[in-house]
């Protein structure tokens, strides 16, 4: 069944969630709000934190909190294998039928958490032993509780997986905000009493709350489980998953490292780019948080139909509301982020051309979320490595053109746009696209490009003529307004036009 709506664009009956497009929006909206209110409370926090600590302690806390992060791939990706069966029982209402997998995962999880924090303790007795004695000094400190926090914090992040994955956002949610308060509070006042030592203390509190929430508001009691052959397929399934993860991450810290590399004044360069950075990143932990939203709705899409096509459908249709969805942000800081950071920050101005390829190709990054967790639903999460593989390579020599003909700041940006751009249409082609049908593909591609090009090409033009740097404040609004304009005009039509408004309708059903 298909609802007409152009002559040229109809809306699959199949691409609605199991739970409806108003549920969805609603999630949307619980968790931006929230993250909303967890970056304002992270930015104090950032500040404060620099001012109690000299450059050299933050230093430390910043390696402390990569080895932390490093705890992540101790698991070999068990985690994302075990969540991915679930979502998939969830879709055919035998949850219960994957809870042995979790327990599996949560077995494995703590026993190479625990093996992690003893390869970090055995760390920090041989930094104490060889510095400053035994356990002294902020770094065998550090490591100590860096042991300490991961075990902690594998545990905590599973829990979250799993109430993400039962579509419990507005208890994500507050446990985020929690998280964010706490560590404000108590991770400042304990910072500003005892300095660095504060701050691991601070961090271990803001865990152990967390932990607390988990438990009271946990929905799967998790137990000890042991089955060798279960474990290594949950391994096989989730290891792609964490291999392509890691990738990625690779793949947006190339500019970086390049940067870094090839550049004899690679600090200046790198501080300058990073103004550009902070608003790409922002702006990919918005749109982040939308696919965070749509991904345990895939898994269930097929374990309630087994049909990859359906998910196919679902994962398009996600795919437009994200076009539309990110396109003014990105838009409005090409026009607004250039001028206020050329008056806030005028020692950076030399990055600023940056955001105006950064901006616009961090949407197109945003994009390719769908298409990956689409893989991941259908069991395909393999052919994820297949669009990553050649765009790091793609990106490396971009880059190195830039670099080594004098294109600047703007030269490496413009590459890694590229770079972004190829892979989001690499992995699009391997996932979703495959799926659909002539008329679905026609659908994907007008609806997309009407999301994105009016309101990025009005921006991206009026940036260009009309300068931010030699802007006043009535010109950048305008040039803001504008942009607005152009952006509700273009949802209008697909509001309209293109079907969107049959998704809210119903809530249950789209249609």
């Amino acid at each position: 069944m298909r609802i007409q709506v152009l002559d040229h664009v109809s809306i699959p009956a199949a691409s609605a969630p199991a739970s409806g497009w108003r549920r969805v929006l609603t999630d949307w909206l619980v968790v931006s709000g929230a993250t909303a209110v967890c970056h304002a409370m992270g930015v104090v926090t950032s500040l404060l934190l620099r001012m109690l600590l000299s450059p050299a302690q933050m230093g430390v806390w910043q390696a402390i909190k990569m080895l932390l992060s490093y705890g992540n791939y101790a698991n070999l990706g068990i985690s994302k294998g075990a969540i991915r069966d679930y979502t998939i029982a969830l879709g055919r209402s035998k949850a219960a039928e994957s809870d042995r997998g979790l327990n599996l995962a949560f077995t494995f999880n703590t026993i190479t958490s625990l093996l992690y924090a003893a390869i970090l303790l055995g760390a920090a007795i041989w930094v104490g032993w060889s510095g400053e004695g035994l356990f002294a000094g902020p770094w065998a400190v550090g490591l100590i509780v860096a042991g300490g926090l991961a075990i902690l914090s594998r545990y905590v992040s599973f829990q979250v997986t799993i109430l993400r994955a039962q579509q419990a956002f507005a208890l994500t949610s507050r446990l985020s905000i929690l998280e964010a308060a706490l560590t404000l509070a108590i991770g400042g006042a304990a910072t500003w009493l005892w300095g660095l030592e504060g701050l691991y203390f601070g961090t271990l509190v803001v865990l152990v709350a967390a932990f607390l929430f988990v438990q009271t508001y946990q929905r799967s009691a998790l137990r000890w489980a042991f089955d060798g052959a279960e474990i290594r397929r949950l391994i096989g399934v989730g290891a792609p998953i964490l291999l392509a993860g890691t990738m990625i991450t690779v793949f947006r810290s190339l500019d970086k490292l390049m940067i870094l590399s090839y550049l004899s004044d690679r600090e200046f360069q790198l501080g300058c780019y990073s103004v550009a950075l902070m608003v790409s990143g922002q702006l990919y932990g918005l749109g982040n948080m939308l696919s965070v939203v749509m991904n345990p709705r895939y898994g269930e899409k097929f374990g309630q139909t087994g049909s990859r096509r359906e998910v196919a459908l679902l994962a398009a249709v996600a795919s437009e509301l994200h076009a539309a969805a990110m396109v003014l942000p990105a838009a409005l800081a090409v026009v607004l982020a250039v001028p206020i950071l050329h008056h806030m920050l005028p020692d950076y101005r030399s990055g600023l051309p940056a955001v105006i390829w950064l901006a616009p190709a961090t949407v197109a990054l945003i994009l390719s979320l769908p298409a990956g967790q689409y893989l991941v639903a259908v069991g395909r999460e393999r052919r994820a490595l297949l669009a990553i593989l050649p765009a790091i390579p793609l990106a490396a020599l971009g880059n190195h053109l830039a670099l080594t003909g004098s294109a600047g700041l703007a030269g490496v940006a413009a590459a890694t746009a590229f770079a972004y751009v190829a892979y989001t249409v690499l992995v699009v082609a391997v996932s979703f696209w495959q799926e659909l049908d002539r008329a679905g593909r026609r659908r994907y591609l007008v609806l997309t490009a009407l999301g994105l090009a009016p309101t990025l090409t009005a921006a991206i033009a009026l940036e260009l003529r009309l300068p931010g740097q030699q802007a006043g404040l009535a010109l950048t609004v305008g040039k803001a307004a504008a942009v607005i304009v152009v952006w509700a005009l273009s949802c209008g039509l697909g509001w309209h036009w293109g079907g969107w408004r049959e998704l809210f309708r119903n809530r249950r059903r789209a249609f």
